[in-house]
């Protein structure tokens, strides 16, 4: 076997999801270089590898085919933009907080990413907060972790909580939801706050406080953070979710909460 099929071997066992770009890098070629592409129009047609979507591919193992090949979802989310960070409810699973099963992987990137269906799976983008990319803070409150050995970015507990409390429907809705996040053992409020304040939303600080006043028990909440998440609330009503009718009125947080969530039903059934 010549030694650049070896090499290429040696790339797909430890590259179980690629871009054409890491494979370009890999050989040494230049940006832009056709070679890649060829290289890969090649492996291909050896059966080696399959197609996730144009730049995107996955490794097929000897004795395998396209058919028999899964690639790992967290792998191909992680893949889908150079800057993408995991997050919501695909966050939760891959921290171990998740409740239910989705096939629904969502990531942040600093543009819009058209979806992607593959495998059943279904793969959506979701546009890293203004204020974050503003303030060249994309990555703040994420961690770097390892899938089938490669490195994967993911947002860590606390900024997964605000992000999840302000966009239900990426967690499954609420049930999901609160299900998910009451999982979390404990809280980095120091962390929690810092992400708040760069996202400045009042409307975060309100939805985060009635959360914690919720569960001040479970995550140890002091009243001292509950005012001062009080202080920084909006200054007239807000609904968590317009989506859902009616609700009730917390005079607390300025905030109209969902019947269902501010009565937790779902614990009756």
């Amino acid at each position: 076997m010549a030694n650049g099929d070896q090499n290429m071997l040696a790339f797909l066992e430890n590259h179980p999801v690629f871009t054409l770009e890491e494979l370009r890098d890999y050989l040494g070629y230049k940006n832009g270089d056709r070679k890649a592409y060829d290289t890969v129009l090649y492996q291909k047609k050896m059966q080696r590898i399959g197609v996730i979507k144009e730049g995107l591919y996955f490794s097929i193992r000897p004795g395998s085919n396209v058919q028999q090949t899964s690639p790992d979802p967290f792998l191909v989310v992680s893949k889908l933009s150079d800057d993408a960070v995991i997050g919501f409810h695909t966050a939760l699973d891959l921290l171990g907080f998740g409740h239910s099963l989705f096939n629904t992987y969502y990531y942040f990137s600093n543009r819009f990413r058209p979806a992607l269906r593959f495998r059943g799976s279904h793969f959506r983008s979701v546009r890293t907060p203004e204020k974050l990319q503003k303030k060249s803070q994309q990555f703040f409150g994420t961690e770097k972790g390892e899938r089938v050995g490669l490195k994967i970015t993911v947002t860590g507990k606390e900024r997964t909580l605000v992000d999840c409390l302000e966009r239900p429907q990426y967690c499954g809705g609420f049930e999901e939801m609160y299900r998910s996040l009451e999982k979390m053992p404990y809280l980095q409020f120091e962390v929690l706050m810092e992400y708040l304040e760069l996202r400045e939303q009042k409307k975060l600080h309100a939805t985060v406080g009635f959360f914690l006043e919720q569960h001040r028990e479970a995550f140890h909440v002091e009243e001292s953070l509950l005012q001062n998440l009080e202080r920084n609330k909006p200054a007239a009503a807000v609904y968590w979710d317009r989506s859902k009718k009616g609700g009730k009125y917390v005079k607390r947080w300025n905030l109209v909460v969902p019947e269902a969530v501010l009565e937790r039903s779902w614990e009756e059934l």
